[in-house]
């Protein structure tokens, strides 16, 4: 039965292995030049009969001799390099050509172009199509709700303490699918770009389905809440809005919240911070959370995100 540290050997060969190929071909793709002493080095570790077994093997004889010299007092003179230790070397070498690209991402879109070329025209990983498919359920809906009766001015210039029962329903239907809308179309711009430069981290997948979830909360809370605060009456008595046409307003501040999360995050904390200082409260008291929260939007890049939170945790 092999050890765990021939298993752990094996595994990571074959990693490294399928990550090489998918950076030469993204490399070659690209149009960078990949140098003739990297090409060798990959070579000498592919070429390798049998090598997960060979860099086993040689690993632990390494690791044996050095153990016996180390008992002797002396050191390993030119010990011979495993397939491993030169598919490692490789690999670093094409992680700096392909630079800012990840590995991992490259091999994840090469691995997702090859088992779905069909869906890959769709989008070139599973996050952008799912994503996508929830931007065209978004239209379709809110198209189709629009069609009701129910969705016209006057109900439409109503808040939801307002309108009750299936006016109510319809309403929010329409005004929901229009923040989900604007927060599809924010998050596909992030996916997009990482994927563009190559920079794309599975772990950060859930980030954008929180996002969404916020963008749509942002949404309603700027289309029903924010929204009403800017309403007057003119010298009819009716409602309107300065600088927004009652027919559209509410649609489009949801569509506009559920696209800047940010937006809303911020007057939600200047509120806040107004409110404590009414009572001497300390002011700022949301700042940990205004840092965090800019760095997971500033750029929309998943390698920043991950610079920017580590600074503001800092």
């Amino acid at each position: 039965m092999a050890s765990i540290g021939e298993r752990v050997r094996q595994r990571l060969w074959e990693r490294m292995a399928r990550e090489c190929e998918a950076m030469v071909l993204h490399a070659l793709a690209i149009g960078h030049a990949v140098p003739l002493e990297v090409v060798e080095r990959l070579d000498q570790a592919l070429s390798a009969p049998n090598a997960p077994a060979t860099a086993a093997m040689l690993g632990r004889r390494i690791t044996d001799d050095v153990t016996r010299d180390e008992a002797g007092g002396g050191k390993t003179q030119g010990a011979e390099m495993s397939p491993l230790a030169s598919l490692s070397a490789a690999h670093a070498a094409l992680a700096q050509i392909i630079a800012p690209a990840t590995p991992e991402a490259v091999l994840l879109t090469a691995e997702e172009r090859a088992a779905h070329p069909l869906w890959y025209a769709l989008g070139p990983l599973p996050l952008a199509r799912r994503m996508l498919g929830l931007a065209l359920f978004s239209l379709v809906v809110m198209l189709g709700v629009s069609l009701s009766s129910e969705v016209n001015t006057r109900n439409m210039i109503k808040n939801l303490l307002e309108l009750e029962g299936y006016p109510l329903f319809v309403v929010e239907v329409f005004l929901v699918s229009a923040a989900s809308l604007g927060s599809c179309f924010q998050n596909l711009q992030k996916i997009n770009a990482v994927i563009a430069d190559g920079t794309h981290n599975p772990k950060f997948e859930s980030t954008y389905w929180t996002r969404w979830a916020m963008g749509v909360i942002s949404g309603i809370i700027l289309s029903q809440l924010v929204y009403h605060l800017v309403l007057t009456h003119d010298s009819e008595g009716d409602v309107t809005v300065p600088w927004l046409s009652p027919t559209i307003g509410e649609p489009l501040l949801a569509l506009l919240g559920g696209y800047s999360v940010d937006v809303v995050h911020r007057i939600l904390s200047n509120l806040i911070d107004s409110f404590a200082g009414l009572f001497g409260g300390p002011g700022g008291s949301m700042g940990e959370g205004q840092a965090r929260v800019g760095a997971t939007s500033s750029d929309g890049r998943e390698a920043n995100h991950v610079v920017r939170v580590g600074r503001s945790a800092g």
